[in-house]
């Protein structure tokens, strides 16, 4: 329910979606429902404040109150947007796709930026089971960033960058190290800003948030942020930042022209 994209991953891919922002939950089944496991209140709160009331009152509607602390069943990894009652799918599953499409597609490179509520540990484990360390690129701070083509010719094409825990794996990447990023929060055109949010002012990744940052996502709204509007805002940024942008994160991306836009934008720094 109240999806920000339509399509799932495997389309994704094959539409020439590679970059993804991923959360990742630990849910319980509760007959049809997976139910989130909230640590405390103040979890409970900070996710009313980020999708609204009315959301959390669908959920409870579905299954009753949002459990804090030890819920009954099988625990698993799922992935969920804020809540897994309004909608999940196991993690390795889903991470399954990446390894398929890893496998057809041998020059292809994938970045996965995780917001986790889950630890290092677990996240480690959904990777292992679904076959992906061996594509995992080992990327050093201090060290000038690897090319695409060096990722390809090492077979290390998938860079994963975290929200929280960064650096506690080798390859489990301290995101607002490695990657700057926009403001969020608009809801019209004019409220889009180049300006760094978050991350350091050295960070080397640029990340554009571009998405009408509304509850619930509305895919109509988004039209207004895509095609002409998206490719000159990203050629605004790159041109106030001096820094191409690397990851392009949208809303709805088949009604935004994304894919367009940043293959326009591939076009043009490759001529430079």
């Amino acid at each position: 329910m109240f999806p920000n994209q339509r399509y799932g991953i495997q389309r994704q891919l094959r539409d020439g979606i590679r970059g993804f922002l991923l959360d990742f939950h630990v849910g319980v089944r509760d007959g049809t429902h997976i139910r989130t496991v909230l640590h405390d209140e103040a979890e409970r709160n900070r996710i009313a404040k980020a999708i609204g009331n009315d959301a959390i009152a669908v959920a409870e509607r579905l299954v009753g109150r949002l459990g804090i602390g030890d819920i009954a069943g099988d625990k698993d990894i799922h992935m969920c947007h804020s809540l897994c009652e309004l909608g999940a799918e196991p993690a390795v599953t889903q991470m399954n796709a990446f390894t398929r499409f890893l496998r057809q597609h041998p020059g292809e490179v994938l970045v996965m930026y995780v917001e986790p509520y889950v630890t290092p540990a677990q996240v480690r484990a959904v990777f292992a089971e679904a076959g992906l360390p061996r594509y995992v690129a080992e990327l050093k701070r201090d060290e000038p960033l690897s090319t695409l083509g060096e990722l390809v010719a090492a077979d290390k094409r998938v860079v994963v960058l975290a929200e929280q825990d960064g650096g506690s794996l080798p390859w489990y990447l301290e995101g607002f190290s490695f990657s700057q990023d926009t403001p969020l929060g608009a809801t019209k055109r004019s409220q889009l800003s180049c300006a760094r949010e978050r991350g350091d002012d050295d960070s080397p990744l640029l990340t554009v948030n571009h998405w009408v940052d509304a509850f619930p996502p509305r895919p109509r709204a988004n039209i207004a942020f895509g095609g002409s509007f998206l490719v000159n805002r990203l050629s605004k940024c790159e041109r106030e930042r001096s820094q191409l942008p690397n990851v392009v994160a949208v809303d709805f991306y088949e009604r935004s022209g994304v894919v367009k836009a940043t293959d326009a934008l591939n076009r043009a720094a490759l001529r430079r």
